[in-house]
């Protein structure tokens, strides 16, 4: 992980959902990758790092933000986002249900449509997607 995505985390984040779980986080294996500058008008800092160092180690980006996923692709970085995260931990047996999971991760602030929420409800194999 980018030492900068990881201070925007931890520090610029602390008390957030998630900062401490990562910053308690012994596998983490932090790297000083300097943004990528051309980026840095498209993304911020910590997205213009991560980019870069998925591509140096052939890599999949764990990102959600639009536009770095779209960065991402033109560079032929493949992607996954936090729900593709979410369906492979079901698909591997370590969640039971997907759409508590989901509900929680909305109710603390993540933003999902309703059109991908049917989306990731339908490719879980709960019910029709339906809310």
């Amino acid at each position: 992980m980018p030492r900068v995505v990881y201070d925007e985390v931890t520090v610029a984040g602390a008390g957030l959902t998630g900062s401490a779980e990562v910053a308690a986080a012994t596998w983490i294996r932090l790297v000083d990758q300097v943004p990528d500058a051309s980026l840095l008008g498209r993304l911020d800092a910590g997205e213009a790092a991560a980019n870069p160092l998925a591509a140096a180690l052939g890599a999949i980006l764990l990102v959600d933000d639009g536009e770095a996923r779209a960065v991402a692709g033109e560079r032929g970085i493949p992607v996954i986002g936090s729900l593709g995260v979410l369906l492979g931990a079901k698909q591997r047996g370590n969640v039971a249900a997907v759409g508590p999971v989901l509900d929680r991760m909305v109710e603390l602030g993540m933003f999902v449509s309703s059109t991908l929420r049917a989306r990731v409800l339908l490719l879980a194999g709960e019910g029709d997607g339906g809310s």
